[in-house]
């Protein structure tokens, strides 16, 4: 009997091996690996993205003061005036600087961030019943709207594209304004990223940033060359050298272009339209307070670029200024709390 059981499971035994050798063989045959191909061949569309290697955060909200030391202003009226010079000593000027930028569309192949700007600066000053304009300038607002485009074309070529408009002038309020006091500005630019420590792209851009409208051609460079050292520029409307302490602190030297044109109403029945640009070279230092909280501080020269007021908005050919101004330069600071991005 027992000889009959062992024979038994010997016979299920050797049957089972069979059945899977065969089965196995079978498949084996019916199995083309070749025409699966290689996942390496299939074409893949990458692109590149909008960042180098320890670039400073983007900044999502943005609320900070600038203040400027004492300096002093002349200004000659060539409207009403004998072409004398009224002189007065500026005691302070600063004031509230709010930035909002939101990302609304984030794509691999597409970004695009809106934003809000907010920039204000309140005039105090010696005798400014001494001249008409001096009164007009007690304090000076600018509110915008930006739009940023990022469209990488490929992984090595891009686009960026920035339209922004401000509504700038002497107003307490946006209630009852007119569109005089509305400015227009662009950016378009071409790129390429060779790697991840370098972006580089030429452009072209209508401004106001020197107080008057211009139409300029821009360098757009972002350089990374070590864990220490890199550049941050957009040229000529800003340009920083960037030390890198940690991932979470550096320290930039360089210098930005402010500016625009401010609508001041009517003096004598005509607009008086201020243009405004200041070129500031100064050192700025930024870490990180906690989370995705960022300080940020700031301290330069404001110099004047141009401080003059126009009939006009824009520059006309044989224009002459209705007031001319002489501001001296003062040291300004800067400090913000930030909520930078990921």
């Amino acid at each position: 009997m027992k000889a009959i059981i062992l024979s038994i499971i010997f016979l299920c035994f050797y049957t089972g091996t069979i059945g899977q050798t065969d089965t196995t063989k079978v498949q084996s045959e019916e199995l083309d690996f070749d025409s699966f191909g290689d996942a390496d061949d299939k074409k893949i569309k990458t692109f590149c993205t909008q960042k180098v290697n320890y670039l400073s955060p983007t900044k999502l909200i943005s609320i900070g003061y600038e203040a400027q030391t004492p300096f002093h202003l002349t200004s000659v009226n060539n409207l009403t005036g004998n072409g004398s010079a009224n002189e007065t000593h500026v005691n302070a000027l600063g004031g509230l600087r709010v930035a909002l930028n939101t990302p609304v569309i984030s794509k691999s192949n597409f970004i695009l961030n809106l934003g809000l700007t907010f920039w204000n600066s309140q005039v105090s000053m010696q005798n400014p019943e001494r001249s008409v304009f001096f009164d007009k300038i007690r304090s000076l607002n600018s509110t915008g709207i930006v739009a940023t485009a990022f469209k990488p074309l490929n992984d090595k070529n891009f686009l960026i594209l920035q339209a922004n408009t401000d509504f700038s002038g002497n107003y307490a309020n946006l209630g009852g304004q007119t569109s005089k006091a509305i400015t227009v500005s662009g950016t378009a630019i071409y790129g390429w990223k060779k790697d991840d420590n370098l972006m580089w792209g030429l452009g072209v851009t209508r401004t106001y940033r020197a107080g008057q409208l211009l139409h300029i051609p821009v360098l757009f460079y972002n350089r990374t060359f070590n864990k220490t050292w890199g550049i941050e520029s957009i040229f000529p409307a800003r340009l920083n050298v960037r030390r890198n302490f940690s991932p979470s602190s550096y320290l930039m030297l360089g210098y930005e272009i402010e500016g625009n044109a401010y609508y001041l109403g009517q003096t004598n029945a005509s607009d008086v339209f201020l243009r405004r640009g200041e070129l500031k070279p100064r050192l700025t230092f930024e870490t990180k307070l906690t989370g995705f909280i960022w300080l940020s501080a700031q301290a330069g020269l404001r110099y004047n670029w141009r401080f003059e007021g126009f009939r006009t908005q824009n520059p006309e050919a044989n224009e002459k200024a209705i007031f001319s101004n002489t501001l001296g330069n003062p040291l300004y600071f800067n400090v913000s709390i930030n909520l930078v991005s990921p």
